[in-house]
């Protein structure tokens, strides 16, 4: 009889508060140029534990990025976008970087942590994209960091 209602309780459990916590994990990235400067690795929440990263239509999945700028900046510009036939970006966006997204100033050479919430909405096209990443410091337009990886929207 215990057995029987534990059994109920997680049934229960599950169905009412699913679990959507996905884990973090190092994904494989490129440069986006040879002259510009690349993180030292990035984590992403996926769903999958192995290559390339799904993403779930209706979840967040958090970016983080870590890479030690060449150039201090107190304004940074967060510019995401499928790249396809053409550079589409990102809709809803959250552009100012500065704004809990990283620590602002960024100081050259120290170590830097950039995390972003990425919602995957209800009407993006489920396949796979690569995205490409910068962060540039807004006054000088110069390119603090920029990475090129691949989602699996599913």
């Amino acid at each position: 009889m215990k057995v029987m209602l534990v059994l109920v309780v997680l049934v229960v459990a599950v169905a009412v508060f699913p679990s959507h916590a996905f884990q973090p994990r190092r994904i494989m990235y490129a440069r986006c140029s040879s002259e510009e400067k690349m993180p030292r690795a990035v984590f992403m929440t996926c769903a999958n534990r192995r290559g390339i990263c799904e993403v779930r239509i209706g979840n967040i999945h958090n970016l983080r990025a870590i890479f030690i700028p060449d150039t201090n900046a107190t304004d940074v510009d967060s510019h995401v976008r499928w790249n396809s036939w053409f550079e589409v970006p990102l809709p809803n966006q959250q552009r100012d970087a500065c704004d809990g997204e990283i620590t602002c100033p960024v100081i050259a050479g120290q170590i830097t942590r950039f995390t972003y919430s990425l919602d995957i909405q209800d009407f993006w096209p489920r396949n796979e994209y690569p995205v490409i990443w910068t962060l540039k410091d807004r006054v000088t337009d110069m390119t603090l960091v920029c990475f090129k990886f691949k989602i699996n929207i599913v």
